[in-house]
């Protein structure tokens, strides 16, 4: 291993409580329950978030694709997009320090991952004088990896190092270079994010992995991004680890297996393709899909998302209204919530599939508690695509 390298540790320690008297171990002890009792509150508070979070990002994109907004409201449109999104990533990244879930993994291009993560930090790069080098063969194996967890892990990671260069106030160089490794006993993928900043201070070091940690100033930053993507590489059985830089600056080097089980929720599958869809039948009359939602804001903006999709949309706001719909009308499909008063979602389904079991398969589950084991097993078991309020419109 290079002697530069920090291996991250869990917290509390078990060498420090091993060595401790009595009194530092009930210390920890205590300092461990109420580290369990805030992930138990973060996950409640992430979840209420969620559904007033999910009408303010959904509202938001569709004022800044309104072809009426004058231009000169098309920044401030655009701002709004973007903070609702940094609101959406913190609480994010709130539920995965909760709650891990499992990746779900998917075969991807690493160049087109980093690509839109640089894409998307454009701006911020510009302003902060920072040249960005990628170094990633075109012709390198696609890696299997759950893009949306992977595209927090390396956001956390080039943010970082973009603030680094930042505080020195004369620009610098950020490179993102990945390696194969297909001689090992396991191949694997190695990613390295490198900065010129300043670097991390030798005191720091060994705790840059844990939960809350951070240098920057109040308001700046949670201190869970490297806690959280240290996690999500993890649960894809790879490495996260920090190098130092001679004489400066800072690598944080993703090392990620080339294979995955072949079984399980983390099971290969292709990418979903991008680009525009293939040619279909001439357009009959538009799909009806009902809505089932309690949330008056949630309804509103997927009734004019699923119009402009070219669909009719049917709102029901409780289950029994609901089912009542679903037995006196042609449906195409159904979006419902989970947690609702009166009915749950499972509940809603268990009557769908009795009364028409050909909506059984066109039935998407909404929920601002996507990491709930119970609702995650449900959906497995049964097939069913769930969506994680907030979501994209796209």
């Amino acid at each position: 291993m290079d002697p530069r390298t920090v291996e991250p540790r869990a917290w509390p320690a078990p060498d420090l409580i091993a060595a401790a008297g009595p009194e530092r171990l009930q210390h920890e002890l205590i300092q461990a329950q109420k580290m369990e009792a805030i992930g138990q509150l973060v996950s409640g508070v992430a979840h209420e978030l969620n559904n007033p979070l999910a009408a303010i990002i959904a509202f938001s994109q569709l004022i800044r694709s309104d072809p009426r907004l004058p231009e000169d409201l098309r920044h401030d449109a655009d701002l709004l997009v973007q903070e609702a999104d940094r609101t959406r990533r913190i609480v994010q990244n709130l539920l995965d320090f909760a709650r891990q879930r499992p990746p779900e993994r998917h075969l991807t291009s690493l160049r087109s991952l980093v690509t839109s993560i640089v894409d998307l930090q454009s701006y911020l790069i510009n302003s902060s004088q920072v040249d960005v080098q990628i170094q990633i063969p075109d012709d390198a194996p696609l890696v299997p990896l759950d893009r949306a967890q992977m595209q927090q892990v390396l956001l956390n990671l080039t943010l970082n190092g973009i603030q680094s260069i930042r505080s020195g106030g004369t620009g610098g160089r950020l490179s993102i270079r990945a390696e194969f490794d297909r001689a090992a006993h396991l191949p694997l993928a190695r990613l390295r994010i490198s900065d010129d900043g300043p670097g991390v201070a030798p005191e720091h070091r060994d705790r840059l992995f844990m939960p809350f940690f951070t240098t920057r100033e109040p308001g700046e930053g949670t201190g869970l991004g490297l806690a959280v993507s240290f996690g999500i590489i993890s649960a894809h059985g790879g490495q996260l680890r920090h190098e130092p830089g001679d004489p400066g600056g800072a690598t944080f080097v993703i090392e990620l297996p080339l294979e995955a089980p072949s079984t399980g929720p983390s099971a290969v599958a292709p990418e979903p393709a991008a680009g525009p869809a293939e040619p279909s039948d001439p357009p009959g009359p538009r799909p009806r899909v009902l809505v089932l939602d309690d949330e008056p804001s949630i309804r509103r903006f997927l009734a004019k998302a699923l119009t402009q999709a070219g669909c009719e949309p049917i709102l029901t706001e409780t289950g029994p209204e609901a089912i009542e719909a679903i037995r006196s009308m042609p449906l195409d499909a159904v979006l419902c919530d989970h947690r609702m008063a009166g009915m749950t979602g499972t509940e809603v389904y268990e009557a769908v599939r009795s009364i028409r079991p050909e909506l059984a398969t066109r039935f998407v589950f909404m929920s601002g508690d996507v990491l709930n084991p119970e609702l995650r097993a449900f959906t497995e078991a049964h097939g069913l695509a769930l969506l994680a309020k907030p979501f994209e419109l796209e």
